[in-house]
This record gives structure tokens, sequence and C-alpha cells, in this order.
């Protein structure tokens, strides 16, 4: 009788990758996850020449610790008395909608769960991927990188080794090296419905790699539903840091913590595949630390429409330019947003680049996350949490802090929040962000499209946020059209810190200032920035703000400050309480309501 071939249950199947199918076939040996080859399968059709399958009701449970599979009865694999022993046994079945697959706690798996061709959940029956065992052990890891790591479960052999500005670099916990550069400890392709929680994933090496924590990608499959993750830890993965012609992947910024990507990579002019995207994607109560380059990030290939992001950065249009003159490219048919899009309640730390990207997305939130220890290492421009090429997103109840400037370099980010290239109507509000060595806010349209056009932010609204500290400037121009800068509380406490307000970056910008209160502790603040060559101000406009500490800036009567239909007051910061203006600010924006919160110890 084949192994399993009284089963009949249909809850999932076994699929035999070719080697194991062929030491099966000769009847001997063992592979090499240790499982009897002769045993492991069931004898199949010749029109499914290299799979076999077996159906069993039930969950899967995985525990990596107890050496190989095969110590229990067939018809119980997958049991807590006989568990799955190994990622390699775990990655030939097929998932089906409603299972379940749960990992021991204080147990780790090396290696890479990759779910088997055909592993896909349903509509109210998604596959879950959880923890299972004694609640007080530590939450079980997966780890794609070294084989031998140290232990660093409250982060301070990790944090030791972080310098307290500028760059700093990433620390490894490696002792052995993997010599395979897996992709990531978690690689989902071309299936939808999955919630993935309380598990902790690393990718750790000591020299750069195309590495992940949690991967997704779709490809020519439609639109995609249902990913849903929570509580789970992601640290120490070496990805890159920037793009150079020997990396194993097309850009650094699809290295790191947790990745949504649409690719079309198989795609070539004239054979277009199906437009394809994600739609329910839900990171809720996860923390990110210590990974290069970017923390959590969408990203599509589905992304070029007029005044959008530059088309020809991305596959396949990049280096393709009969794309770009495709009348159906210029119509706008390549653009294929994300929907439902939801980044709540998570720690971001430590990160080599940008914390949170959102690409290519219709109403994103991003909201009561906290991010601190951004941009550390790369050398390319990097910012706290940001959207481009995306419409109607909501930056809410979020705290960033130290985002960092290298070296003081002239950059043009380092800023908590950007509305970036081809930008629509973004929203930030109620946010607190402090010590940010670039500031709060970039406007960003400085680009084109791909197809002759400017790629353009309009429509920002940033408004009723606490600035507390920051450093380079307040908001940064560098290409923006109608939007606003309204209701926002700005308090520069350091002594000698003056922290001017907005710098135009030579770019075409026009926003309204209205109804801010900022407050420089030194009686010294300033208006504007100027360094390098600086835009026109004509179209910016200052209306109904109060300034406390700021009588001493001429710039008021100067000609780059162009007064607005009210009138702006002019205090000296003597006597402000700050400490209350701060608090009252985080009461009444709903900020301490609904800010981050650590769900419960790592």
């Amino acid at each position: 009788m084949p192994y399993f071939g009284r089963l009949t249950l249909k809850h999932w199947k076994i699929v035999a990758a070719p080697l194991i199918g062929a030491l099966a076939a000769c009847g001997g040996g063992e592979s090499a996850d240790g499982v009897a080859a002769g045993q492991q399968l069931a004898a199949v059709p010749a029109a499914a020449a290299e799979k076999a399958t077996a159906e069993v009701p039930g969950t899967l449970h995985v525990d990596c610790s107890l050496g190989s599979n095969g110590t229990g009865s067939p018809a119980t694999l997958g049991s807590t008395a006989n568990p799955i022993h190994d990622l390699a046994t775990l990655n030939r079945i097929v998932l089906t909608p409603g299972m379940h697959v749960r990992f021991k706690r204080g147990t780790t798996c090396d290696g890479s769960f990759t779910p088997a061709p055909g592993s896909t959940g349903a509509a109210g029956a998604p596959i879950v991927v959880d923890a299972y065992g004694d609640p007080k052990a530590p939450r079980p890891v997966i780890a794609a990188g070294c084989t031998d790591a140290t232990a660093d479960p409250d982060q301070s052999i990790t944090e030791q080794h972080k310098t307290p500005s500028g760059f700093s670099g990433y620390y490894s916990l490696c002792k052995s090296d993997n010599p395979t550069v897996n992709r990531a400890a978690i690689s989902l392709y071309n299936t939808q419905y999955w919630e993935i929680r309380s598990l902790e994933l690393t990718n750790d090496a000591t020299t750069p790699g195309g590495r992940l924590g949690l991967y997704v990608r779709l490809e020519d499959y439609g639109t995609g539903s249902h990913y849903h993750v929570d509580d789970v830890y992601v640290h120490h993965v070496r990805g890159y840091l920037k793009d150079v012609a020997s990396n194993t992947v097309g850009s650094y910024k699809t290295t790191g913590g947790m990745l949504f990507e649409v690719t079309r990579d198989n795609e070539a002019v004239g054979t277009k595949e199906t437009r394809t995207g994600f739609d329910d994607i839900a990171v809720e109560n996860s923390e990110i630390y210590n990974v290069d380059a970017v923390a959590l990030s969408t990203r599509s290939a589905w992304m070029c429409r007029q005044g959008g992001a530059p088309c020809g950065d991305y596959p396949p249009y990049k280096g393709n330019s009969a794309y770009l003159t495709n009348p159906a490219t210029q119509a706008a048919t390549d653009y294929f947003p994300m929907t439902r899009v939801v980044f709540r309640n998570n720690l971001i730390h430590n990160v080599g680049g940008d914390g949170i990207i959102v690409r290519t997305a219709t109403a994103p939130q991003v909201e009561a996350n906290h991010l601190y220890d951004v941009w550390m290492r790369a050398p390319g421009n990097s910012a706290g949490a940001w959207a481009i090429n995306t419409d109607d997103a909501l930056f809410r109840y979020n705290e960033v802090n130290g985002v960092r400037l290298q070296n003081n370099i002239e950059a043009g980010d380092g800023m908590a929040f950007d509305a970036d290239l081809g930008t629509r109507n973004t929203r930030v509000a109620a946010n607190f962000s402090h010590d940010n060595d670039g500031g709060l806010m970039l406007f960003c349209g400085c680009g084109s499209d791909g197809l002759g056009h400017v790629a353009q932010e309009t429509g920002a609204i940033v408004e009723n946020n606490l600035s507390l500290n920051d450093k380079r400037r307040i908001v940064s121009a560098a290409g923006s059209a109608d939007s606003v800068v309204r209701d926002n509380v700005v308090i520069t406490r350091t002594p000698g810190l003056v922290t001017p307000i907005v710098e135009n970056l030579s770019y075409a910008n026009a926003f309204q200032v209205t109804g801010n209160r900022f407050y420089n502790a030194s009686d010294s603040g300033a208006i504007f920035r100027t360094k390098n060559a600086q835009g026109s101000y004509a179209n910016i406009v200052w209306s109904g703000n109060t300034y406390f500490g700021y009588a001493a800036d001429p710039e008021f009567t100067g000609p780059n400050y162009r007064h607005g239909a009210q009138p702006d007051m002019v205090l000296p910061f003597a006597g402000q309480d700050v400490d209350a203006v701060a608090s009252a600010w985080s009461r009444d924006s709903g900020f301490d309501k609904h800010k981050y919160r650590a769900p419960h110890a790592r």
C-alpha cells in the first residue's frame, strides 16, 4: 500500500521534489530530511510524474527541534504527537483553504518556509500560520540566514554596537554563515488568503544579500486578497544598502523586513501579463528591528501613469523605451493600485534605509506606528514613513523620531514623513515627530513620470501634528502643488537649535502655511532655510500663524514672505509653557488615545 494511500479526506497534499521521487522509485535510501524515501510518498500516475499526494485532515504542527521525520504513524504526520520536523517536508505540502500551520514555541527552524505551488486559502477559510506549545516559551523562529547565531533576546548585544548619531553599521549575530542566500524566511508567491501570527523571522548574514524577513509576491495573477500579519517579530535581516551590478535583486529597496511586491519579470512587449495587485494587506502589532534596507513596504510594476512616479525606474519599463512610447502605457492602463493596505501599531527601529514605504496604492492607512533610528546606513536618501505614486494615503497617530542624516550630508530627506513623486491628496495628521535630523515633512515632485510629464506631488494636507526639536528644517519643499500645512504645533526648545520652517529646493512649489503655532525657545527662530540654489517662494502663502520667539527674524518683511488673508502674530517666547502646549496637543489631537502601544512583551 502506498504510504498515504488509505487516507481520503481532502485537506492537504504532499508534493515530492524530483530527487525524492527518484529515490522512492529505487525503493531505498534516505532523503535529506531523514525520511526513508521508499516510504515517504505514494506511487503516482504518469500524468503526475513528479508529484505524489496524500490527503489527511487537521492542523499541521511543526517542531524542528526533534531531528528527522518518520518516528510516528504516517497517518498522524503533522499532529502534536508526530509533528513535521523540518521546512523541507513542510514545503512539499500543498496547503488548502482553512488549514493551520503551527510552529512550536521555543524552537528554531532553519531555512525558508516556501509553500508548495498551489497552496492557497479562500474567502472565509484562510491559511493560518501560528504558534503552539507552552505560552511562556519564546515564540517560534524561522531562521533563513546564518546556521548558528548568538542569542540576543532583549536586543542588548545589538544595541551596544549602535552609534548615537550619524552612520551606524549593521550588526550581525552570525557565528556560522549559511552558504545559501534565502530570499526570505517566509516567501509566498501567487497565493492569497493568508494569516501569519506569533512568529519570529530572521535572515542574518555576515555580508549583504538579497534578503527579506517576509516576502509576498504576485505576478500575472490578477487581484490577490487577504494578507494579514499580526504579532510577527522580524529582526537581523542583512539586505543590500545600495544598487550595484553584483546584486542578486533588482533594487536594494526590495530587501529588508517585509515586502509585498507585484512584479512583471516574465513580460515583454507584445506579451502583456494580467494586471495584478494586492487587496487587503494588514500588518499590525509587529516589530521590525535591525534590518537593511527598508523595514516595511509595498511595490508594484503596474505603476505607470501620467504624473506618477518615474516609470523608467521599474521593470518592465526600465531599459525598454518601447514600453514608454506604447499608446496603452500613455493612456495609463498600466496603473493598477493596491487597495485596503493597513500598517498599524508596529514598532520599527534600527533600519538601514527607509522605515515604511507605500507605493502604488489607493487610500492606504499608516497609523499608530512608532519608528525610530531610521536611515542608519544606506547612502541613498531615506525617510521615516512615506508614500509614492499613491492616492489618498493617510498617516495618522504615528511617532517618528531619530531619522538620521549621515556625516552632516546635505540631503533633501531625513524627515519623519514624505509625500513623494506622483502622490495625490496625502494626509499627514496627528503625528508626533521629534528629534529627526531632516525635519517633519518633505514634499517631493522632483522628477519626471517617464512619459513627458512632471511627477508632481499634489493636494497634500499636513495638519495637527506636533514637531519637537526636529532639526534641519520643518518642511522641505521639492515640488508641491495645492498642498496645505495647517494647525500644527512646532516646538524648538534645544538651546541653540534654530530649525527654519521651510526650505525650498529649487522646484515649483505652491502651498499654504496657515493656522500653525511655532515656538523657538532661543528667540532666534527663522522662517526660511537657504542652502544651495533656492526656488521661488512666491506661491507659498503664510496666513494666520503665531510665532513665539521669531521677533528677530527680518524675513517677515522680506520678499520671500507672502502674506495671506489672515494676519500673522509674532510674540516673544518668554512665558510660554511648551510642556503644557505639548500635553494639550497630545490629548486634543487624539494622539495619546490612539498612539502605538506594545501588544505584549516580545
